[in-house]
This record gives structure tokens, sequence and C-alpha cells, in this order.
């Protein structure tokens, strides 16, 4: 029997039970959290195990066969506990961000199931790639050695930030983790623009920025330089966020078109020994409503086509895109 139950709304908490529906569809947090795995990893002392604890167990209920609604308040309750040491203003009865909602998630999880691990870096770099890549296996091995989690190879990823002084051509790079991309929607500002596309998004997000005033270290003028920002990991499950609200608080209501089957990131990678990656879009959050309020629902791609998950509300729907698509839940696929 196929396994769709929806989650009770226990008070403004539909922010949180879409993005728990959409973090279920992903394989590796089901068979990790949905097992005795997770069990092995928590230490008895781990601040958050109650968090950890309840996870386990919601994912489990929700994996059992049926269609019965799950009344998720045990999980909530260890999630809001956690999330005010964070952010104060999310709290019993109100309705938060779900993005934020994934990261604090992600984030608890990630700390609580983390452990020391030796990871070596072997081989001897040739190319100016090469060399790129093992500073950021580096700055990787150095950033989770202390606490890795299997949601690191996941769901998490990395980019490279490169600073280039136009004066004497000297470059700083730095790598930084991350659990989710955040996109802007160009042309968002101007009401009557056209709708950008997905890769239109992400081109803004990658797109080269340019300072005026750089103090370069190496040639100690002020002048011109180049931020360039490019993926230098990507994780096997990919969570991209489009930025829904301009600087003045307004919404922007618009379909990002993209192909469900197909999502290729290769136009942003950093070096071409990376392969080609792509994704597909396996689930989305929608925000249904204004800034001053609203109601999240998920969109899952299943065997039998695209549901529906509202709260305890479950139905076929008709794809993963709509104009308040807010968040997209991506898989890497093979390369052809």
């Amino acid at each position: 029997m196929t396994s769709r139950h929806g989650l009770a709304n226990v008070g403004n908490t539909c922010y949180l039970n879409s993005a728990f529906q959409a973090l279920l569809k992903s394989r590796p947090f089901v068979e990790y959290m949905g097992t005795d795995a997770w069990k092995k990893h928590l230490p008895e002392e781990a601040k958050w195990g109650g968090l950890v604890t309840a996870t386990a167990d919601l994912v489990t209920s929700l994996g059992a066969p049926g269609t019965d609604l799950i009344n998720p308040s045990g999980f909530v309750k260890e999630f809001i506990t956690y999330a005010r040491t964070v952010n104060e203003d999310i709290r019993f009865g109100r309705q938060a961000d779900a993005d934020e909602a994934i990261e604090l998630l992600m984030d608890a999880l990630h700390t609580s199931l983390g452990r020391e691990v030796n990871m070596n870096l072997v081989g001897t770099p040739l190319t100016t790639d090469q060399k790129e890549l093992i500073q950021s296996l580096t700055g990787w091995t150095t950033y989770f050695k202390k606490a890795y989690s299997p949601f690191v190879e996941n769901f998490f990823g990395q980019t490279q930030t490169k600073i280039v002084c136009e004066q004497c051509k000297t470059c700083s790079t730095r790598y930084e983790p991350w659990s989710m991309l955040k996109l802007p929607i160009p042309g968002a500002d101007k009401v009557g623009n056209p709708a950008p596309s997905l890769a239109d998004c992400i081109t803004a997000a990658f797109r080269t920025e340019h300072l005026d005033d750089y103090s370069c270290d190496k040639c100690a003028k002020k002048g011109s330089a180049n931020i360039i920002t490019t993926i230098s990991r990507f994780p096997q499950h990919l969570i991209l966020v489009l930025k829904r609200y301009t600087n003045a608080g307004s919404k922007v209501r618009a379909r990002i078109a993209y192909d469900a089957e197909s999502v290729p990131l290769a136009p942003w990678r950093t070096w071409s020994l990376q392969g080609m990656p792509s994704y597909r879009v396996m689930s989305t959050l929608e925000h249904l409503g204004g800034s001053g309020g609203g109601h999240y629902v998920m969109r899952n791609r299943e065997s039998d086509g695209w549901w529906l998950y509202n709260d305890g509300r479950v139905h076929k729907t008709d794809g993963a895109s709509g104009p308040d698509t807010y968040i997209l839940f991506l898989e890497q696929i093979a390369s052809p």
C-alpha cells in the first residue's frame, strides 16, 4: 500500500509540515532517519537528542503503509524548542519561513549526529584546476572533519569565490559550504517585467560582481576588482530557494519556467573536470499569499504523477511548477 500520510496543522505549522514532507521524499534522509542507522551516531549527551529522536519517530510514522493523518505535535515541540535558541521570533502558533525551518532542522540533525572522521588527501596536483581542487577539498575536510554526518555528502555543497584585482591580476580564493542555494529573481523590482526562467535566476546568483574600491594586499593599491563565484562541489540533493520578496517587502508572483526532468548546472561549475552535473526536480514548496501571511503546500513527484501535500489533505496535482513556487528540491541524475 502506498504511504501518503498528511500532517495535521497544530497551529500555523504548514511551513514545517511542508518542509518535512519534502525532506521525507529524499531517499538518503529516509534511509538514515527512518532506520536505526542514526542511533549509533547519537551521543548520550547530545543536547538536541530529543529533536533527533522526534524526527526519526515522525519519519517512521510517515513511512508506514496507509494514508492516515499523522499528528506531529511531539516533533513540532522539539523543533521549536531548538529553533528559538537561534531565532526567538519562532514560536508556537506563529507562522515562520519554510527555508529557515529546513536550514535549522538540517543543522540540528547534522550537529547532533556529526562525528569526527579522518579525511586524507592523496596524489600530486599537476594542473591549475587540480591544484584548486585540492584547495577546495582541503577546505572541505577542515570544515567537516570534526563533525561529519550523512547529511554532508547528500545535502551540502560548496562554492568557490575569487576576488581578482584588475591592477595586478592577483587572485584571492575562498571556499564556503552551504546546505541550500538562494536565488534572486531578476527584474523582480519592476512591476510588469517578464518572468525569468530558473536558469536566469541561477545566472543572476552567480553573476560576476564588480568592486570599485578594492584594497589589494599584493600590489598595495586601491582600485577595481571582480568577484567570481562558482560551484566547486555539487551535492546529491540540491535545495534551491527563490527570493520571492523584494527589499520593499512585496511578494513576487511569477511562474519561473524550468524543465522538471533536467536542470543543468554545468554552466556554473568551477572546473571542467567536475563533469556535467544535471538534476531533476523531485519536490517543490509553494507559499500562497503575501508578505503579511500565507500558507505553505508541497508538491511531490511520485510513480503515478505529481501529488499535492496540503497539511492533512493529499491529492493528485498537475505538475511541479506554479506562480508561487518558492523552494525546489533537486536530485542529481547520471550524465548521459
